[in-house]
């Protein structure tokens, strides 16, 4: 790549609260936000018809300005900001997934402006490859999910939340290069965003590229399976992403919008370097990973505070994954060697209906549909299967406001799986068809939240969740290796949470305790080798019963007028109550993270943060361990005019040997410069 390519990236502006706290601030930066947020994309407010002031406790907020202070590009790596939030490298396919409060990716969906767009046949997706540089935020829930999203949220949700512009003309330019700890140049990132708010009308664009050719290692490293250390093999990637959203908007209260997102991925799967030989090496890479969507939202007001929201929308997914026969990446020669295709789209609709009963009723209505579409090739040559799934739900709520001081908010949904079409093939490549069926399951919640005082304020909610299994859980038949069950029925959950905040203006805190208990959880398991083509042969079943439990702390406090702390920390607990035996995998049971800004001028922040994870398995018989590691990061950035920002920086500044999966290695010590310049008329 050519150093002069590209130069700089991102503003770290102040006082954007990591756990999404009650302070109440006169920060500009802060304001911007909560003006900029695409609100006809946020589905988790609620209150009153006209009054979107109350949000539930539990929802996390990491706004965009959060995002650029900690150098946060894509999604997995902000959400790892929050409490109960733990990063999981899927590392055999370079796929980063999150969990929340114990519970995977596939038991927590993931929404662009309340649009799911997580893959129909596993119902998972590579959060890294959703860049954050045309967000306004992002917004997190735990167990306490409003029944209007739709079906799955067993563990809570994820929704990217996109911009809407406030101004006749407004937008930012960032750019930024990376270095590793040789000062060679291995990261490039560019982004711009535009929009204009003409009153009765808005439009917003934006287009990003972020781009790595290679990281390198930590010099701790101790070489074992593929990897020698230095420079990983086949770590690259690059993603490039476009988003145009135009929108009406002919009186106070109406609104209509469609947009349109596409973003096109590539990237390497670096090869297993620990020391279980029982790992097998793989020479993989991704020379597409791509998703498009469109979707079209609306809101419009009738009568006395009543309104009704649409939604519809169009979603692709397509990728190819390639095997290759040794570390060259050039070769298809060996059994083993294929490539890969997935065709997916989804399409889908929904509508809301709010009904203000007065002072003391808001009432909510919503129901959609979604279709599910999954094709793929196991290799070039090969039949094409198809699977077809449609999900309905149907859902109500209620905020009743009991006083000035407390609100009672329930929730019940009805969902609907059924499976139209699933295709098997067999060892002669001709295709048969799976035996289909159908699920359904209730969902309820209630929420109980109070303001002990105009600083104080406590809540206590429980709910009865569910998720259905996945084309994959179902039908997958992992090469021979497993049976399918198309009889699968929905993993269910009950979440219980306590929890209070607390602003006193310079300083706030609060605390959260979670319990969720997990039945017919889907588990994979031995059955008679017979029944298999490639045995050792196991089969998905609803058999598993598995309690989450923990704690969650926040702390947020101005020492002094240049001196802003923030301190969090999560106690997490999981454990197999059908098979104790079985460890869970990928989640410490520890993770701490502070962060200090210093101001020592007006036009200087210099920011000092530190994460600090437990040991966790990364098999559940106990085996491939990972250790415990602490990630301290620091960066300066200078306004050093009223609209330029620069910075410059260092990311894992101790170069800490480090992983999240055993064997894959994350980035030792690497160094960035940025730039970054907005406007607003």
């Amino acid at each position: 790549m050519n150093g002069m390519k590209y130069v700089g990236v991102a503003a770290g502006l102040l006082l954007g609260l990591v756990q999404g706290a009650l302070a109440d601030t006169d920060d500009p930066a802060a304001q911007k936000v909560e003006t900029d947020r695409f609100d006809l994309g946020v589905v988790e407010v609620t209150g009153s018809a006209d009054d979107i002031s109350f949000v539930y406790p539990g929802v996390d907020r990491i706004t965009i300005e959060d995002m650029r202070r900690h150098e946060r590009y894509d999604a997995t790596e902000a959400m790892n900001l929050l409490p109960g939030v733990m990063i999981e490298n899927v590392g055999n396919r370079n796929e980063r997934v999150v969990f929340i409060r114990g519970f995977d990716s596939r038991q927590i969906p993931l929404f662009v402006d309340g649009i799911p767009v997580y893959v129909p046949y596993d119902g998972s997706i590579d959060l890294a490859r959703f860049t954050t540089f045309d967000l306004s935020e992002i917004q997190v829930t735990k167990g306490f999910t409003s029944v209007l999203l739709g079906p799955n949220t067993l563990g809570g949700s994820i929704n990217l939340v996109g911009r809407r512009p406030s101004s006749e003309f407004e937008g930012d330019a960032l750019a930024g290069v990376g270095f590793d700890d040789n000062w060679a140049q291995n990261v490039h990132r560019l982004a711009a965003n535009l929009g204009s708010n003409q009153g009765s009308w808005y439009v917003q664009g934006g287009a990003s590229v972020l781009d790595r050719d290679f990281f390198r290692v930590s010099d701790d490293f101790t070489p074992g399976g593929a990897e020698d250390g230095g420079r990983r093999d086949n770590s690259d990637i690059k993603d490039t992403k476009y988003s145009l959203k135009f929108g009406l908007t002919p009186n106070d209260t109406d609104e209509y919008a469609i947009s349109y997102f596409k973003q096109d991925g590539v990237k390497g799967v670096p090869p297993y370097g620990g020391t279980d030989s029982s790992v097998r090496t793989r020479f993989w890479r991704w020379p597409f990973y791509d998703k498009e969507s469109i979707y079209f939202l609306s809101r419009t007001s009738f009568g006395d505070g009543h309104y009704v929201r649409l939604r519809a929308y169009y979603d692709q997914f397509d990728n190819l994954l390639s095997s290759f026969d040794d570390n060259t990446y050039t070769t298809q020669d060996r059994p083993f060697a294929f490539n890969s295709t997935y065709d997916d789209h989804s399409w889908g609709g929904g509508t809301e209906f709010g009904f203000d009963l007065g002072p003391a009723h808001l009432l909510k209505f919503a129901a959609s549909v979604k279709r599910d579409f999954h094709r793929e090739q196991d290799d070039i040559g090969d039949p094409w299967e198809r699977f077809e799934d449609e999900t309905v739900s149907v859902g109500v709520e209620d905020t009743w406001t009991i006083s000035d001081a407390t609100r009672l908010i329930a929730g019940a949904s009805w969902n609907r799986q059924e499976s139209k079409r699933a295709d098997q093939k067999l060892p002669d490549n001709s295709i048969v068809p799976f035996p289909t069926g159908s699920d359904s399951a209730m969902n309820y919640q209630l929420g109980l939240f109070h303001d002990l005082s105009e600083t104080t304020a406590i809540y206590v909610t429980a709910g009865h969740k569910t998720r259905f299994p996945t084309i994959s859980n179902r039908f997958s038949g992992r090469f021979g290796s497993a049976l399918p069950n198309p009889d699968l029925e929905a993993e269910t959950s009950t979440n219980y949470e306590i929890g209070f905040e607390r602003d006193l203006g310079r300083v706030q805190y609060g605390a959260a305790l979670f319990l969720s208990q997990l039945e017919d959880a889907i588990q994979s398991v031995t059955i008679d080798d017979s029944l298999c083509t490639s045995p050792p042969c196991s089969q998905n079943q609803n058999i598993e019963e598995q309690d989450n439990k923990g704690i969650e702390l926040y702390l947020d406090i101005s020492l002094t007028s240049q001196l802003y702390l923030h301190l969090d920390y999560t106690w997490l607990d999981r454990e197999n109550k059908t098979r104790p035996e079985v460890q869970p995998t990928d989640t410490p049971e520890h993770k701490a993270f502070a962060y200090l800004v210093y101001t020592p001028i007006p036009m200087l922040d210099i920011i000092a943060s530190v994460v600090y994870e437990g040991s966790r398995v990364s098999e559940s018989t106990g085996e491939r361990p990972v250790d415990s590691f602490t990630v301290a990061n620091l960066k300066g950035s200078w306004e050093f005019r009223s609209d330029w920002v620069a910075e410059v920086g260092v990311k894992n500044l101790l170069d800490e040997d480090y992983a999240y999966d055993e064997g894959f290695p994350e980035p030792g010590r690497n160094f960035f410069l940025n730039l970054q310049y907005q406007f607003r008329n």
